[in-house]
């Protein structure tokens, strides 16, 4: 059994700068270490002939520009240490950020009009996506439609099937397929956002029985199809409701 030592000593990197990716700004930014836990570990062998080191850093951080409040973890261990040549290499430390982030990490849009349950399952769907959890992502795509839908009172829709003869005839449906289309023939959806939704295996019966994982590319298209619809129906009207009161009252004040 190796010897084992460790100190630890807070806020031991309070004040500092460091410049790292931001959820909120969309962008690289200075942020500033508001508080931290830091630890220095080693670990001996062979009678100290070697050793393994290693190190993390706790820290709560704020962003200089918008002053959001996030997590970072910093560690380092001598055994991540890798060298492939002068401009390739590990120095053995990793950074993680909570939430987490990247220069493809979808905001959340604020949606204060949209009922409280499709909000719900909306940011839940978003975080799924940023986390790459795909297929949960594509689930709460398909639950987020079937809410809209329910919400709208949409029981059916037209699809159309090929008949024995090679007719092709239009069948009310109550599957996800049917309610897509009812939400077309409402005129909530345009027809080709509807094709498109239509197009995504990820939001039929087999792929999410199958669990099949979607593309990210094709996931991103549905989501903004999604954010469409949650503005269009609940955020525009109220929109035009405020603006047509103010209308009102600035004519009021008219003499």
């Amino acid at each position: 059994m190796g010897k084992y030592e460790k100190k630890a000593e807070e806020n031991k990197r309070k004040g500092k700068s460091i410049k790292v990716y931001c959820a909120e700004c969309s962008r690289e930014t200075k942020h500033a270490i508001l508080q931290s836990y830091d630890e220095d570990a080693s670990e001996s062998f062979d009678n100290d002939t070697f050793s393994v080191d290693w190190s993390n850093s706790y820290q709560i951080i704020e962003c200089q520009g918008c002053e959001s409040v996030s997590f970072r973890h910093q560690s380092w261990c001598s055994e991540d240490q890798e060298w492939y040549g002068p401009d390739d290499y590990s120095d053995g430390t990793k950074e993680r950020l909570y939430p987490k982030r990247s220069a493809s990490t979808l905001p959340c849009s604020d949606f204060m009009n949209v009922p409280v349950t499709l909000r719900r399952l909306y940011r839940e769907t978003i975080s799924c996506y940023n986390e790459e959890s795909f297929t949960l992502c594509a689930a709460g795509l398909r639950a987020i439609v079937e809410g809209i839908c329910a919400d709208q009172k949409i029981l059916d829709g037209p699809v159309n099937r090929t008949k024995a003869d090679g007719t092709v005839a239009a069948q009310r449906r109550k599957n996800l397929e049917g309610k897509i289309s009812g939400l077309c023939e409402k005129g909530i959806l345009t027809k080709s956002n509807a094709e498109i939704l239509h197009e995504h295996r990820f939001l039929g019966n087999e792929a999410v029985h199958e669990l099949a994982q979607p593309s990210q590319k094709e996931l991103l298209l549905a989501v903004q199809i999604i954010e469409h619809m949650l503005e269009a129906l609940y955020e525009i009207p109220e929109k035009a409701l405020e603006l047509r009161k103010q209308k009102a009252r600035r004519q009021k004040k008219k003499p």
